[in-house]
């Protein structure tokens, strides 16, 4: 008998700083812990299942019935909210009361990159692939502005760093951190990358990787930011780090170095509080 095709994820990324998302105090403040609690069900719903959830009557009061004092009411008042802030996709609930949106299905494909089947196209938002859905990018953590229009022009893994130009705002953290990356090279060493360089770094694109180590590697920007720092000071790592998709693909290496015994900054334990983030 042949082995079921598994549709659905074990795990989800999780933010760490989920809770200071301005969406979630804007449900926290409208429906108080309830509507929390009903965002991270509905996630981990969409997951379980794959990378969508038809909203219907069974599934509002699988979810009504877990959670103490959530009515079938406000249920119905917390998707709205959260379609109207772009958590899921407006034109798919709209037309066929589907949950998802662009960011859940790129999270999907990257976990599911291994599996030995083909591409999903139900209710899949990509306009290069699916005629009936348009392109929406819809990103719970405001941190990451990636432009929604240039995101996901073809089916491709969310791990191909080559964002189009002026994706990043220049107060977007992820191009924050891409520049703070470049000072540190250059305050070591100038002629790295020279001020006056007819060809300077693409910190777009550095920015991209910087997104993708705290969206799909599930890296904190407080360590990526400490890791900067830390490989900019160690004698082997610092001619070694000199690009964020060189970061991106040592940093498990590099966040074990820094945090052995007596090895960041002379501390035993190896973590450092950070008090001065650039963001």
């Amino acid at each position: 008998m042949a082995r079921p095709i598994k549709s659905g994820l074990d795990y989800f990324p999780f933010d760490v700083d989920f809770i200071n998302n301005e969406k979630v105090e804007a449900l926290m403040g409208e429906f108080g812990s309830k509507g929390v609690l009903m965002l991270v069900y509905l996630l981990s719903a969409v997951y379980k299942k794959g990378y969508y959830l038809q909203w219907n009557k069974l599934s509002e009061m699988q979810l009504v019935n877990k959670i103490d004092g959530l009515s079938s009411t406000m249920a119905d008042q917390i998707v709205t909210r959260l379609i109207d802030y772009g958590t899921f996709d407006k034109e798919l609930f709209n037309s066929v009361r589907v949950l998802t949106s662009q960011r859940i299905q790129e999270t999907y494909l990257d976990a599911t990159k291994r599996r030995k089947q083909q591409k999903p196209t139900l209710y899949w938002i990509n306009v290069a692939n699916n005629s009936d859905s348009k392109g929406v990018n819809v990103n719970i953590n405001t941190q990451s502005k990636v432009n929604k229009s240039k995101v996901n022009k073809s089916n491709k893994d969310s791990h191909d760093s080559k964002p189009a130009k002026s994706v990043y705002d220049p107060d977007d953290i992820n191009l924050k951190l891409a520049n703070y990356l470049l000072t540190k090279i250059r305050e070591r060493n100038s002629s790295i990358y020279p001020t006056d360089s007819k060809n300077p770094p693409d910190t777009q694109k550095w920015a991209n990787d910087i997104r993708l180590m705290h969206e799909r590697d599930a890296r904190s920007y407080d360590d990526i930011k400490r890791i900067i720092e830390w490989c900019q000071q160690d004698s082997f790592w610092q001619n070694n780090i000199l690009s964020a998709s060189k970061l991106r693909k040592q940093f498990g290496k590099l966040i074990d170095k820094a945090d052995a015994p007596n090895n960041f900054n002379g501390n035993k334990g190896g973590r450092k509080p950070l008090y001065d983030l650039p963001y």
